[in-house]
């Protein structure tokens, strides 16, 4: 299969729900006021050095798509000026909120840095195992 790699983000980006699903269910959630940001570490060798990063908004809490897209271009953004602070050998989801329409752009990327400053600790604190056993890998 061939990855979908973004140059603008420098990461692999996510595109299957399955692996969604896995972050939000094996991960480390990190939460601000315009998202949560899910992280999943990697646990097969080839990955990690490796970024994947995927966004995801409800279009039931922003009602209408445009909105949606609009809170997803704003935090891919926020994410591509705070990127170089990611750990590497992790996959992360950042699942939007209503309110990132809301909040001032330098707010959100403040929220970013310090949500993927705290991510770096919590993975540093916790061992890479899941609830129900060791962390699956991330599909390819």
């Amino acid at each position: 299969m061939t990855q979908k790699v973004s140059k603008h983000l420098k990461a692999r980006i996510l595109t299957k729900r399955a692996d969604f699903l896995h972050a939000k269910g094996s991960g480390l959630r990190v939460s601000t006021v315009g998202f949560s940001l899910q992280i999943l570490p990697h646990t097969l060798e080839e990955q990690q050095n490796s970024i994947a990063i995927g966004f995801t908004c409800a279009k039931r809490s922003f009602k209408t798509g445009v909105a949606v897209n609009r809170a997803k271009r704003r935090l891919k953004e926020a994410w591509a000026l705070t990127a170089h602070a990611a750990p590497k050998g992790c996959a992360y989801v950042v699942v939007g909120r209503v309110v990132p329409q809301e909040i001032a752009f330098t707010q959100l990327v403040s929220d970013m840095q310090n949500a993927l400053t705290r991510a770096g600790v919590l993975l540093t604190q916790t061992p890479k195992t899941g609830t129900d056993g060791p962390i699956k890998p991330i599909s390819e």
